[in-house]
């Protein structure tokens, strides 16, 4: 695929509800990716609605002034506070008066893009965070060219939780909110000017909500290969054979909360009889929060880290084992680009090119997933083979460079759009 010529002066105006470095999970990793790509391809400018002292420390700091040409925070920024509870209510508030929010947030971005003749607005997060800034951005500069940044088909991610909800009220709550996350799906295919997909399916699925088939286009969730080439000190020194979940945790209903107690509860157990010294790693924001009565003789809860590296160069394996979820797995194409072999499920998996039993091991029952783990856990020939398969896959498909040459085929795209 040969990456269009773009004039070298293009401006991109950058909304981002998440920005963080280094980055704590995938959400967080998608966005530090995209900025890499949009600063080699534009002139980029980021207004962010995330505090300053949220972003991160120095290293953030000399990040962002290598990578974007402008770095504004919206007033909205300032809505936080340093006490976790106080801060969590003003998070829960913030979606609920996010109309009102929006406003302050479009005033920001439409202040900045007048000053620096910008008319390429690139909104991320946009299902998730970010809906009432793209409707109202559009109603204020009908003729911007507006990008709609996908993470997820989010309806799908709300909607697939259903038939495993148990309360009658939650399960109501989560059906209004997936329909009305689907009416905004619509609006939002036929209202931008291009809408990103991270898989081909999630880009089939937008195609098929109407309008211009042509302006859905793939941004796919990618990893910088240079952040997994050096190898690190092996600290801390992990019990082997062992196997890592990767994720972000946060409450007991989290696709990420679920997956950890089927593997602790279910399917463990049953690995434990063949192999009884194999050990699970659970890494990600909230882990110690929401799993810490896993830690134990035979799981380690770690909490968040500054870099997975050390621990992916000395795992025998990853684990995805999700049974809800939408978009593409940050945590599979970590593993390709450590060359550290994966069991997931169908789900977990989806969107991904890979191939059972080429590159990876699918499972979706209790029984399956653990004898794909002990598999693994027990043959080294087993483990570098499916890590060195998937490593070729993510330097293929789901590099940097990749995703340099889909933000370029989108900005051609909308340069096309624009002179008529």
């Amino acid at each position: 695929m040969m990456a269009p010529k773009l004039k070298q002066q293009t401006k991109v105006l950058f909304f981002a509800p998440i920005l963080e470095y280094p980055p704590a999970g995938g959400p967080q990793l998608s966005v530090v990716n995209a900025v890499k790509v949009l600063n080699r391809i534009s002139e980029l400018h980021i207004i962010t609605t995330v505090p300053k002292n949220r972003i991160g420390s120095a290293e953030a700091d000399e990040f962002l002034r290598r990578h974007c040409h402008t770095l504004i925070h919206s007033p909205t920024s300032r809505w936080a506070s340093r006490y976790r509870l106080v801060d969590k209510l003003l998070r829960r508030s913030r979606r609920l008066m996010a109309p009102l929010f929006a406003w302050f947030d479009v005033r920001c971005m439409l202040q900045h893009a007048r000053q620096e003749r910008i008319e390429i607005f690139w909104v991320d997060r946009v299902l998730e965070h970010a809906y009432a800034v793209f409707r109202l951005l559009r109603r204020k500069r009908p003729q911007a060219a507006i990008v709609a940044d996908t993470e997820a088909v989010y309806s799908l991610f709300l909607l697939r939780e259903l038939p495993i909800v148990k309360n009658h009220l939650r399960w109501l709550v989560i059906w209004l909110r997936g329909k009305i996350k689907q009416m905004d799906e619509k609006s939002l295919v036929l209202k931008a000017d291009a809408v990103t997909a991270v898989s081909d399916i999630d880009a089939e699925f937008f195609r098929r909500l109407g309008g211009d088939p042509n302006k859905v286009m793939r941004f796919s969730n990618v990893v910088d290969l240079d952040d997994y080439r050096d190898t690190v000190p092996p600290y801390p020194k992990l019990l082997e054979p062992c196997a890592l979940l990767l994720g972000s945790f946060g409450h007991v209903h989290s696709p990420m909360d679920r997956a950890a107690r089927w593997l602790a509860e279910d399917i463990m157990p049953i690995v434990w009889k063949a192999l009884p010294e194999a050990h699970i790693y659970i890494i990600g924001r909230n882990s110690q929060i929401t799993q810490a009565e896993l830690n134990g003789e035979r799981i380690t809860v770690v909490g968040q880290v500054s870099s997975v590296l050390p621990y992916l160069q000395q795992a025998a394996l990853t684990v995805v084992p999700l049974r809800f979820e939408s978009g593409t797995r940050f945590k599979i194409i970590e593993s390709g680009a450590a060359s550290v072999a994966c069991v997931s499920t169908t789900l977990g998996a989806e969107g991904l090119d890979v191939t059972d039993g080429e590159n990876i091991l699918i499972a979706d029952e209790t029984e399956s997933f653990a004898a794909a783990m002990i598999k693994v856990l027990s043959c080294p020939d087993m483990q570098q083979n499916l890590g060195s398969s998937l490593h070729e896959l993510v330097r293929r498909n789901y590099s940097l460079e990749k995703q340099t040459i889909e933000g370029q085929m989108i900005l051609q795209h909308i340069s096309e759009m624009q002179n008529g």
